[in-house]
């Protein structure tokens, strides 16, 4: 900022009641060096969190951003970490381009080493970069590249220098400055109440460095408004940090123990008075959620589950909806016959290229003149299973269904309205959540159809697999089945009070409604888990030993379904020439290839297993306290590599109210019938990969990419 400008802002800062200064002086030329400094400490725990965070998901993160994009890192400082994600966007991308912004010069040309020695084949045509402030450098970027699509980067947990309110209208800035089609990536710490040691140290390392840094920025401070370092009395300064509970958030301050006069601004800081020089904001995942949803952006990919550090892929709301889409038509574009209906308790798979194109017209421009097909398509079927006769309420399935042409026509018009009434800037970021949720989750439903698609296709074609060579006969199956000691439950769980639901819940931040409000409750009793699914073998074990034909093991009306319908293996199993395959989106395999791996069943099965076992399906609550309180990791896999089965009904919390907006979401299926699931699947979007998201499907339903593991109570 201009020197003008800046003394402007020091000043206005040192007339508040709690004096402090902006945080931006701390990162000039020297500053830079000295924070560059601070993130080789081994007290300074973000540095090693983000890179470990960018060394598990880099592909994943990479394989999220629009292939092309021109990668713009505010705050470059060295790149170091920057280079394992140019490296994971060339492997997915085929190539990459990257433009660092940066104050300091010495360390924009440590970036350029680093990069050109840490990403092969790295161009340096495909490397630029500018010595400015983040908003000057953006809008050189905007008029050296203005037809690219940008995907701005802020790393190194920054966005924690502002409070919630600073940070919205900073993203919002960015987006004006750079257009409405970019993708956000940033990285933030997670607020680590649980451990307020680690947190104090990573700001008051035992080197003096972080104090070195703040009291750099003092010194900038008052440079900036007329005093030379001679009439600072820096050497009566103290460093202190403070953890506000509050805030959620470490602040950093200097006291000056003998005060200071600042005579030319008729400006006094008393003897003991601290300024507030920077804070580190920790925010929660739904404190995250918030900034996106007042930012007008969507969440739409989140990465990094566990205390200490996320990154998340923020995509203003209008353009994250168009991407939806994409998905959608990318997903039907593999899909050979429209009028397929691979589950039976579902329509075909036309009916859902509709039905998400008019709800979403229905949410955002209303239904008013609604057509025939927008009617057709207003709504699916979740039938009884056991009767399917028995389904809430949905529009009658018509005699003959629309063609494929006059489908996509449909769908075109039905968008073209869509983005018409998006463009009008009135269509709130609630909204676009909801729709673009709805939509991602029948994505998934999608790929449970098409794995039923292709295990179907891959029975009919039965003939060839005789020309394969067996790989184990069923003969020597049970043999070489031995169950994994890790499926026992030998985890132990305390006893102790749990928080189901989000911590706020409002209209600012979109969770769906049976997502809150917060739910205080407690797990009673202690429990042992196992510290692994059951995989594929495992339950091969149960199979082969009589498990589907083990009357005891099952509820009666479980066992009549299963049993009246021939079903003697998970859904996506075959059994083929006495040999079994495993079915996936894209893959299918022969169990051995796949036999660690989760298995994929419905509650019905999981039970029966468990009972095998002489254990149980766990609870919702217990998922959460184990989420709480295995800080060790012991329990594996529990959030990912398929929803978690719980043997909790789908219900709502106390003092639940329906969404306005879609009102029949959760209240239709609270019927009894459905139970909770956490976690996500492969399948799950990213975007909604939270942990207070709730899943429900009917017990005996076989479908869903969902895991389970064994548990025990200690005291019953």
């Amino acid at each position: 900022m201009a020197a003008d400008r800046k003394s402007e802002t020091v000043l206005k800062g040192l007339r508040k009641q709690q004096k402090e200064i902006p945080f931006s002086l701390l990162y000039d030329m020297k500053g830079s060096q000295i924070y560059e400094e601070i993130t080789h400490l081994e007290e300074y725990y973000l540095f090693n969190a983000e890179f470990e965070l960018f060394k598990e998901n880099a592909l994943d993160i990479a394989d999220s951003i629009i292939p092309g994009s021109l990668l713009v890192e505010l705050g470059c400082g060295t790149a170091l970490k920057t280079a394992s994600l140019l490296n994971a966007i060339k492997e997915v991308h085929g190539r990459c381009r990257y433009v660092g912004i940066d104050v300091s010069e010495v360390a924009l040309n440590e970036a350029r080493r680093n990069l050109t020695d840490l990403v092969p084949g790295l161009k340096p045509n495909a490397i630029e970069l500018i010595q400015a402030d983040f908003f000057k450098g953006l809008q050189q970027v905007k008029r050296s590249h203005p037809l690219e699509t940008l995907c701005i980067t802020w790393l190194g947990s920054s966005v924690g220098n502002l409070s919630k309110e600073d940070a919205v209208e900073f993203f919002k800035n960015v987006v004006s400055a750079v257009g409405s089609t970019c993708q956000l990536l940033i990285c933030m710490g997670m607020y680590m109440w649980k451990n307020p040691e680690t947190l104090y140290s990573a700001y008051h390392d035992q080197h003096g460095v972080t104090e070195r840094f703040i009291k750099h920025g003092m010194q900038n401070a008052l440079s900036c408004i007329g005093y030379a370092p001679a009439e600072q009395n820096a050497d009566s300064w103290t460093y202190e940090v403070e953890i506000n509970k509050i805030f959620k958030r470490v602040e950093m301050y200097i006291n000056f123990t003998k005060g200071l006069s600042l005579q030319k601004h008729q400006l006094e800081i008393r003897a003991g008075e601290r300024i507030l020089v920077e804070f580190a904001t920790k925010y929660t995942s739904n404190s995250i959620k918030d900034i996106a949803t007042n930012s007008c952006c969507h969440l739409s990919g989140y990465w990094g589950n566990n205390s200490y550090y996320t990154c998340q892929l923020l995509v203003p709301g209008a353009h994250a909806l168009a991407q939806c889409w994409t998905d959608t038509d990318e997903l039907f574009q593999g899909i050979p016959n429209w009028n397929s209906k691979p589950i039976d308790l579902r329509h075909p798979y036309l009916f859902y290229y509709g039905h998400v194109c008019a709800f979403t017209k229905l949410k955002i421009v209303g239904g008013k003149e609604a057509s025939e097909l927008d009617n057709v398509f207003s709504r699916g079927m979740d039938p009884d299973v056991l009767d399917p006769s028995h389904c809430h309420g949905h529009p009658p399935v018509p005699p003959n269904w629309p063609s494929r042409e006059a489908l996509i026509n449909y769908v075109t018009r039905t968008r073209m309205m869509i983005l018409k009434e998006t463009a009008k800037g009135k269509v709130t970021t609630r909204i676009l959540s909801i729709v673009i949720e709805h939509e991602r989750m029948h994505q998934e439903t999608l790929i449970y159809m098409i794995t039923q698609d292709r295990k179907m296709s891959f029975e009919e074609r039965r003939v060839g697999i005789r020309k394969l060579p067996l790989l184990i006969s069923q003969k020597g199956l049970i043999s070489m089945i031995s169950m994994d000691h890790n499926i026992e439950p030998e985890v132990m769980i305390e006893a102790g009070d749990v928080d189901l639901g989000v911590d706020s819940w409002d209209l600012t931040t979109f969770v769906w409604d049976n997502e809150g409000p917060v739910f205080h409750t407690k797990v009673s009793e202690p429990f042992l888990v196992a510290a692994k699914p059951v995989s594929i073998k495992d339950f091969l074990c149960f199979i082969t030993q009589g498990g589907y034909t083990n009357q005891n093991l099952w509820r009666k009306e479980d066992f009549a379904y299963f049993s009246e319908n021939g079903f003697r293996c998970p859904a996506t199993w075959s059994l083929v020439e006495n040999e079994y395959f495993v079915h996936g989106f894209d893959s299918s395999k022969h169990w051995t290839e796949v036999a660690e791996e989760p298995v994929y069943v419905s509650l019905a099965e999981a039970e029966a297993f468990c009972r095998w076992m002489n254990c149980r399906v766990m609870k919702e609550e217990e998922y959460q306290r184990i989420l709480d309180c295995d800080m060790n990791g012991e329990v594996v896999g529990l959030r990912g590599g398929g929803w978690e089965w719980t043997s909790t009904h789908f219900y709502s919390f106390p003092g639940f109210q329906e969404m306005a907006e879609y009102r029949e979401y959760s209240t239709d299926f609270f019927d009894g019938k459905h139970y909770v699931l956490k976690g996500y699947s492969d399948a799950t979007h990213k975007s909604m990969r939270r942990d207070s998201f709730r899943n429900f499907y009917q017990r005996q339903y076989r479908y869903v990419f969902a895991k389970f593991r064994c548990c025990r109570s200690v005291l019953s």
